[in-house]
């Protein structure tokens, strides 16, 4: 429950614009930070999710320098997203009334996006893209998202038993009693 948490705390801390330049995480690492949180908010149902992934993948998209860093920026935000929802999914669920709570509480909830792509950040910076986009193209809120995520894990678990149960076996043994092998099949 802490690693999740952490993670909030992290994406708040970026919100914050108190990070020092030498301690400043890389693009990859803050949109990988970004994902993570979404995972939470998509296994959870958090109310605001939808809000979220909006603001997220507008910050993914605006920070980005150049094509190909969106195109890795994404990529990075999708497999955190996915990872942190395969990871509280596995876990039942267990510590998602405390996830929602901070979840729905986070600092970007107070940025201000606008139509161009540039976000006004709670700390009054701006984030202004490289080139103007149309920021209604980013994310169009889903009310099965949680549902198909759930079954695209549900899937991929059951896919991995599959997998795992048509691989051939191997013996294990013990090479400090090999001579006894025989007495432990």
């Amino acid at each position: 429950m802490m690693k999740y948490v952490c993670f909030l705390a992290v994406v708040a801390f970026l919100m914050a614009g108190t990070v020092s330049a030498a301690n400043k995480p890389t693009y990859i690492e803050e949109v990988s930070a970004l994902g993570s949180v979404a995972g939470q908010g998509l296994a959870c149902h958090a109310k605001k999710y939808h809000k979220f992934e909006l603001l997220a993948r507008a910050i993914v998209v605006s920070k980005a320098k150049s094509d190909k860093m969106q195109e890795d920026g994404l990529r990075a935000f999708n497999e955190a997203k996915a990872g942190t929802f395969m990871d509280i999914e596995s876990e039942n669920f267990s510590d998602c009334d405390e996830i929602v709570y901070a979840f729905n509480r986070q600092k970007i909830f107070d940025a201000v996006l606008y139509r161009n792509g540039k976000i006004k950040m709670p700390d009054g910076t701006l984030i202004v893209p490289r080139k103007a986009y149309d920021v209604s193209t980013l994310y169009k809120r889903d009310p099965e998202a949680f549902s198909k995520a759930d079954a695209s894990y549900k899937k991929a678990v059951e896919d991995a038993l599959k997998n795992s149960a048509n691989q051939k076996k191997i013996k294990l043994r013990d090479a400090n009693y090999a001579d006894f092998a025989n007495q432990f099949e």
